[in-house]
Formats: C-alpha cells, sequence, structure tokens
C-alpha cells in the first residue's frame, strides 16, 4: 500500500521575516537606539554615533514663476556610523547568532563577559539596519577567534573538530554587507537571502577612523582616546528618511533619557554631525542634586522582603529651624525620630520597613513574589519657592533658596517617572509629561497644601522625577508590548504600580507632618503680626506728632514758647528713635524690591534670547559658508584676475566678499560664546576645575581680544587642584563681568601692551584668584572710597555729555554672586595703573 502522508516544512518570505522585524521600529529613532542596545551589550564602553548627512542646493522655478534655489537632501549619499569598541563577532558568532532571525542566544545567556544584563532578547534587532537604510556594511574586530585544535589520539577522527577561543592577537577582522533590497524579491524565501562575509587582516579600526575623519577634530580626538583593541563600525548608506537637525536634536535628546540619571557610568555616547560639529557632543545623564525631597527604596525580595528606605530633607534651611523655628519640635508629633532637630541635621534618614506594613494584607503572597525585586529613586522639585504665597507661604516655612529657571528647565526636559530595565530606558513611562501614575488624579482628589492637615497632602506630577530600575533577570512578569511600546498590564504591574504610590506615600507623610507643624507655628504666632500692625500704626501717629512739633517751633510767633513745646510732646525722645529707625528699614526694602524689579526685567531679557536660540543657531551655521557660496557663483561668471587688473579694490566685489567674511567671522564668534550661556550643563551644580574653566575662557574671548590687541595671560603658580562646586553660569557672570570692564578700561589708553592677567593660587582650603590689567585703574572718583564701585546702579560709563550709559549692574552681579558662596570674597587690591582684585573662593 502507498503511503500517502509525508511531511513539509514550513517556509518563511524573505520579506515577512523582514516585515516581522520592523515593525519593532515604527520610527527611524527607535532603530538607532536599538543599535545603540546593542553596543552595550558588547560590553562596548564607548558607542559613537556619526551623521554625515548630505545637502545639494537646486535651483526650481516657484508657485509665482521665480526661480529660487532650496536645499535637497540627498538619501543616496547620506551615511550614519555606528561605531563601538565592544568584544567584536568573529566569524561563526556572524554566522550562527548575527545571521539566525529571532535567535535566543540573548534569551538563555542573559549576562555579558563583563557582567551587564543584556538588554535585547528576541533576536530581530539587525533589521534596525535595514529600518535605516538599505545597505549596511559592517566591520567587526573581534576580542576572541574560534580556532580548531588537534584532537587527541584517543578521539573518534570523524567526529566534530575540537574548537577553543583564543586571543585575537593578529587582528583578524570580518566584514559583512547586505543589500536589505534582496528581501523584497518576488517569491524570495529568506534562506535564498545571502549577506557577504570576508576575512581582513591587520584591521586597525583606530587608525582607519581617525583617518577618515581627520579632517573633524571632535571626533578625530575622541577616536584617538578610545580603547579599541576590538570593537564593530557599522556603516548604513541609501537611506530611507529625510534627516535634519530638528530629528538628530530629538533623538539626541531621547538618549540623554536613555540611560539612568547616575554620576559615573561605564558606558558612554557620543553623536556628531559632520556639517555642524558643535550642535551636538557627548550625552550628559539627566543627574541633578538641587532638590527638596530625595526618596530612595530597595526591595529585594529573596531574603525577608523588607523596604530599605533613604530619605534626604533638602527643602529646609536647618539653621534657620533651630534658631527661629525651634519651638516647633516642642510639638508632640516632632518630639519623636524622624521629626526631632538631630534628625533634620542628619544626611539622610535611614530604616527598613517590611513590605506587609506598606501594602495591604489582601495583597496575594503568590503575585507580590512574581513582581521581584526593584529600585525606586524619587525626587520632588518645587518649581517655585513657595507652594502658596497667598496663604503666607515664606512666613510659614524656612525655605532653603532656589533656582527656579533652572529647575523648570530640568523638570521640562527629565521630569516624570521613568523605568529603566537593565540600565535602558522603557518607553514611554514618564515622557512628555506622561503621568502613567495617574498623580494628577490622585492629586485632584485631595487638592489641600502641604500644611493645611494631616493626611491630606499629595503630591502634583509636574514636581517631581523618579527612576525605577528592574531587570530581565528578576521581574520576569514585566513583559514588554509587541510594539517595544511599554510594559503589559499584568496584575503584577498593576500591583507593582500600587506600591510605587506607596512609597511615594512615605514622602508625602513625611512632608505633611513636618509642614503641617511649621504652620500650625505660624498660627500660635500670628499674634506677633498683629502687633506689628499696631506697631506700624503708633510709628505714623510719632511721625506725625514730631512734624507738628518741628513746624511749631518754626512758628515765629511762639519761638520762645518752650513751654508750650514740651506740653506738646507726647513720645520719649528713644520712641521717636524707633519710629525714624522703623522707616529706615522701610526704605531700605523699597530699595530691594527696586534690585529685584530690576534683576526681573535682565531675566525676561536672557529668556527672550533664549527662546529664539534655534533660529540664532541656524543664522550661525549660514554666517560663514553663505560667502562661500556667493565666491562659486561668481567665479562662473567672472575671473577674479582680470577684475583685480581693471577695477579699483574698493569696487572689486571679491574684496568686498572678503570683508564681509571677515566681519561674519565676527559675528559667528560672539554667537557662539552667546549660545554657550545657553547650555544646560552651565546650569547644573557641578566639580569645577577653575584652570580648565580660564582655558575655555581664554578661548571663547580669543578672537575679541586680538581685536583690541589685548594680550591674556594666565597663570598657575601651583600644581595643585583648583576645583569647587559651583554653577558654570555663576562664574560666567563673574568673569565676563571683570573682564569686559578691563576691555572698556584699556580703550583709549595703552596703545601697546594692553594686558590682562588671571593668576591661580591655592592656600589651604582656599582657591585665591587674581584678577588684573594695566588699564587706567579706578576711576577718579572712587580713589577715596574703592569699594563704592560695588553698590547697585553705580557706573563710571558716560557718553561725551556726562550722561551714564553703563547699566551700573556688573560688578554689583560678581560680589552678589562670589558672597553666595559659602565665605568667599571679593578685594580689591590694588587701584593704580591698573586694576587689581583677588577673589577668595573656599572649597569643601
Amino acid at each position: 500500500m502507498i503511503n500517502n502522508t509525508i511531511k513539509i516544512p514550513f517556509k518563511v518570505s524573505a520579506r515577512t521575516a523582514k516585515l516581522i522585524g520592523l515593525e519593532n521600529f515604527s520610527t527611524e529613532e527607535g532603530a538607532v537606539i536599538e543599535l545603540v542596545k546593542n553596543t552595550y551589550d558588547a560590553d562596548a564602553s564607548k558607542c559613537i554615533l556619526i551623521f554625515d548627512l548630505k545637502i545639494k542646493k537646486e535651483k526650481v522655478i516657484n508657485d509665482e514663476g521665480v526661480e529660487i534655489e532650496i536645499e535637497k537632501f540627498e538619501k543616496e549619499n547620506s551615511c550614519i556610523y555606528i561605531i563601538d569598541n565592544g568584544i567584536g563577532m568573529y566569524d561563526k558568532i556572524i554566522q550562527n547568532q548575527w545571521m539566525t532571525i529571532g535567535t535566543d542566544d540573548k534569551l538563555y545567556e542573559h549576562t555579558t563577559e563583563g557582567g551587564r544584563i543584556k538588554t535585547g532578547a528576541k533576536g530581530i534587532g539587525r533589521f534596525a539596519l535595514n529600518r535605516l537604510g538599505m545597505l549596511t556594511n559592517m566591520t567587526s574586530l573581534p576580542s576572541v577567534l574560534e580556532i580548531e585544535v588537534e584532537k587527541e589520539i584517543h578521539e573518534d577522527p570523524s567526529e566534530t573538530p575540537n574548537t577553543k577561543l583564543l586571543p585575537n592577537s593578529n587582528n583578524i577582522g570580518f566584514e559583512w554587507t547586505v543589500d536589505w533590497k534582496d528581501f523584497d524579491k518576488k517569491g524570495a524565501i529568506v534562506s535564498d537571502v545571502e549577506a557577504v562575509l570576508s576575512v581582513k587582516d591587520n584591521v586597525n579600526l583606530k587608525h582607519e577612523y581617525v583617518n577618515r575623519f581627520s579632517s573633524y577634530p571632535k571626533i578625530k580626538e575622541l577616536l584617538e582616546e578610545v580603547n579599541f583593541k576590538s570593537g564593530t563600525v557599522i556603516e548604513i548608506t541609501e537611506l530611507n528618511d529625510e534627516w535634519n537637525e530638528d530629528k538628530l536634536r530629538k533623538l539626541f535628546g531621547n538618549l540623554e533619557m536613555l540611560l539612568p540619571p547616575e554620576e559615573q557610568s561605564d558606558f558612554g555616547i557620543d553623536l556628531f554631525l559632520l556639517g555642524n560639529l558643535e550642535e551636538f557632543g557627548t550625552l550628559k545623564r539627566a543627574f541633578y542634586d538641587d532638590y527638596d525631597y530625595k526618596l530612595k527604596a530597595t526591595y529585594n525580595n529573596e531574603n525577608d522582603k523588607t523596604l530599605n528606605i533613604e530619605i534626604s530633607r533638602n527643602e529646609l534651611d536647618v539653621d534657620s529651624l533651630e534658631n527661629r523655628y525651634t519651638e516647633v519640635f516642642d510639638f508632640d508629633m516632632m518630639k519623636n525620630a524622624p521629626y526631632k532637630l538631630e534628625d533634620f541635621r542628619k544626611e539622610k534618614i535611614v530604616f527598613d520597613l517590611p513590605i506587609e506594613k506598606l501594602i495591604s494584607e489582601k495583597v496575594d503572597k503568590k503575585l507580590l513574589e512574581r513582581v521581584g525585586k526593584f529600585d525606586f529613586t524619587f525626587y520632588f522639585l518645587k518649581n517655585t519657592i513657595s507652594d502658596d504665597k497667598e496663604d503666607g507661604d515664606l512666613k510659614k516655612y524656612p525655605y532653603k533658596s532656589i533656582n527656579s529657571a533652572n529647575r523648570k528647565s530640568w523638570i521640562k526636559k527629565f521630569g516624570g517617572i521613568k523605568i529603566f530595565r537593565d540600565d535602558f530606558r522603557i518607553r514611554p513611562y514618564g515622557e512628555n509629561g506622561d503621568d502613567w501614575l495617574r498623580l494628577g488624579e490622585r492629586q485632584a482628589q485631595s487638592p489641600g497644601g502641604v500644611g493645611q492637615r494631616l493626611g491630606g497632602y499629595k503630591i502634583r506630577p509636574n514636581q517631581i522625577a523618579g527612576t525605577i530600575k528592574i531587570s530581565r533577570l528578576h521581574n520576569e512578569s514585566f513583559q514588554d508590548k509587541s510594539g517595544r511600546e511599554g510594559i503589559i498590564e499584568n496584575e503584577e504591574f498593576e500591583l507593582f504600580k500600587n506600591i510605587l504610590l506607596d512609597i511615594i506615600g512615605l514622602f508625602e507623610k513625611d512632608r505633611n507632618v513636618v509642614m503641617y507643624n511649621l504652620s500650625q507655628l505660624h498660627t500660635n504666632r500670628n499674634e506677633e503680626a498683629e502687633t506689628l500692625r499696631k506697631a506700624k500704626e503708633d510709628v505714623e501717629r510719632i511721625r506725625k506728632q514730631k512734624e507738628e512739633r518741628k513746624d511749631y517751633s518754626n512758628d515765629s510767633d511762639r519761638k520762645n514758647d518752650d513751654k508750650s513745646t514740651n506740653d506738646n510732646k507726647e513720645y520719649s525722645e528713644s520712641e521717636e528713635n524707633m519710629a525714624d529707625a522703623i522707616l529706615i528699614l522701610e526704605k531700605d526694602n523699597e530699595k530691594k524690591d527696586e534690585e529685584l524689579r530690576l534683576l526681573r526685567s535682565l531675566a525676561s531679557v536672557g529668556l527672550i534670547i533664549s527662546s529664539f536660540a534655534h533660529e540664532v543657531r541656524s543664522l550661525r551655521a549660514r554666517l560663514i559658508p553663505r560667502t562661500k557660496f556667493l565666491v562659486d557663483e561668481l567665479r562662473n561668471h567672472l575671473d577674479e584676475n582680470e577684475l583685480g587688473k581693471t577695477l579699483d579694490k574698493d569696487d572689486n566685489p571679491f574684496y568686498m566678499i572678503d570683508l564681509m567674511r571677515d566681519e561674519d567671522t565676527k559675528l559667528k564668534h560672539w554667537l557662539d560664546y552667546s549660545l554657550s550661556t545657553l547650555k544646560i550643563d552651565k546650569r547644573e551644580r557641578k566639580n569645577l576645575d577653575f584652570y580648565q574653566y580660564f582655558e575655555n575662557f581664554k578661548a571663547n574671548w580669543s578672537k575679541a581680544l586680538e581685536q583690541r590687541n589685548i594680550t591674556l595671560v594666565l597663570n598657575k603658580i601651583d600644581d595643585a587642584d583648583y576645583i569647587i562646586r559651583a554653577f558654570e553660569v555663576n562664574m560666567d557672570s563673574v568673569f565676563n563681568n571683570l573682564l569686559s570692564n578691563s576691555i572698556n578700561a584699556h580703550n583709549g589708553f595703552n596703545k601697546e601692551q594692553k594686558k590682562i592677567q588671571i593668576s591661580l593660587q591655592k592656600k589651604e582650603n582656599d582657591i585665591e584668584i587674581i584678577f588684573s590689567d594695566n588699564a587706567k585703574g579706578l576711576d577718579l572718583k572712587y580713589k577715596d572710597n574703592p569699594e563704592e564701585i560695588f553698590n547697585l546702579n553705580e557706573s563710571s560709563k558716560t557718553d561725551n555729555k556726562g550722561n551714564k550709559v553703563g547699566t551700573g549692574l556688573g560688578l554689583y552681579i560678581v560680589k552678589s554672586i562670589i558672597e553666595e558662596y559659602n565665605n568667599s570674597s571679593i578685594a580689591i587690591v590694588k587701584i593704580d595703573n591698573g586694576l587689581t582684585f583677588k577673589i577668595t573662593f573656599k572649597t569643601r
């Protein structure tokens, strides 16, 4: 009997396999991020993305029939480079894993040789290459090679040969090339599509790519610093998408948030655009140390199922609490830990909390077990100095001062609670205001202020940032959705969200208790406010009486009537003096208010400049090339040499363009300087090395000083470290103002040998900076009292009519900023034949 039953294998068309892969990368941005993750899984310490985008100019006729020139992106000639110094891939890895669609290598081999948890598991990441472009060329230099070794005598020679992994001492590399268009051929199945793999001898990735990018100093310098004993370089051409600076800016921002916000990392990312190296560069993580509260919760379900909690309070001034609000610690709730004065003096409060005390008893213990261990770091940052000004917030609570603009900027970019799996962010949690924990709804149901009542305070979602760390190994129940946009909403994830809300509740309770008791103290003190109001009424009566007595004594008819004068005196001389003192203090407050209004006005100017930063950057990028394009076009129609013979220099268009180019160069320099002040890293408190800072300072001002024939000299008197914890933008305000004053002082003075000198010296715990010039020195009107130059609205700059043209703010700002740093100071040490300042910063 004939057997009509046969077994037949499934076949997958090449196009279907490709589409399955591409479904996971709906955007070009997601594809780039996937490839960055692959470099992390390869144990790379550095991933470098280089975009070589080609633009050509075309002449077209617009709707009005006018010929115009437009810029067109050339996809076919553009290229994306992805360079890493990971372990690389040898031929067997490329054949058996890289070339296997849906490989399960990362599914079962969770950890890399370097100890990292691998981020990928589906085995389709290589289709991110196809998402970006139609041609891919990969060069890989592996750290090891799989070498066949001779069999022992007793082994069966017919069996598979023995292999061994040995160091790649001869630098043998492999080149892999694929044309993704082959997947689209009609009728093709996956096995019909082939890539080309070839062996390369003596591969030196550093040498090859340093030479390739030798005309780009920033990239060349970075490549020279990276250790390339092994690594992989991917070149993607025939791009599918039209890239531009806006897209790259968005990608850069998302890559900044790709990694957890930590100060140190063993993995760094750099992004460059060949046409504009100044725009991007090294990605900085979202680390921020200016917060009101920080709560860190660590849960390990494998041991005692306990949450380890650390709370750092940074909102209130502890000295003020101790000296001006000390009565609050007499309240019952503030007599016990963690609310006693000594608890506020601690850097952080640490305690363990069994998870059962946080969650409901009804929670399924097996469900909790499947949640797994995690870390949660939560930050609270107020947007303004107080939560509720109308309710007397500033009087109730001894807040520390904050930089509201910096906080709003940071929260806008990095705010929200984000989830990281094995050190890579899972989108879209916390992205663009995504309130996935529904904190907004929670706060709307209990909208009371932090000090109004106990138990009624809930945080608003626009005041927070946070990071949650989970892992493929310990949180297996948290599986990605098919499109890799979020985690599947199962029972385990629902319980996890509730645990996070309960942890946030620990912060809310802590802040609520503290602020409620301070609010109660303020209520008890309201009697003092009433006393102050009555005292002001008395001051007004005393002032009126004093004025009436003065008028009375000046009346010629009563001039000698001393008895009447004394009879009219209702208050004592000491009471009148106290009334005068209060009036003086009120006038001082008015001056302070005037100062604040002026500073707000200047801040508004800065905000306007910041809002137009994008347009200014675009203008800056076009300044230098535009004259080159004009010259190139003119040479198509005019003979430059012949014009030089027949025309006067001032009539020669080529000479005129040279002058324009010089002016454009000056303008670009000033735009670069102005835009550099808007960079976010300058508005972050960080360890600032003064010597490196002044090196950059000198470079930034070099063009302006050169035009004025002024030499800037930087002296380092000893080999000590000159590092303080500071905002770089503060130092810019100090030394830009000092330099600007020195430049103006040199104007019309010292025709030659104009000099500005900055000297650095370490004296015990102090950094001493001497800032001097050899200009005209201090203006005559300040010779007797030099310290007046630091006063608000004080300026010696006038026009030829004697009208003040200076703002009178520069040195006032300098002194104010320096004195904000503990025990730091500025002094004038020389006022003749130049001006010399001594600035002393205390180091911590």
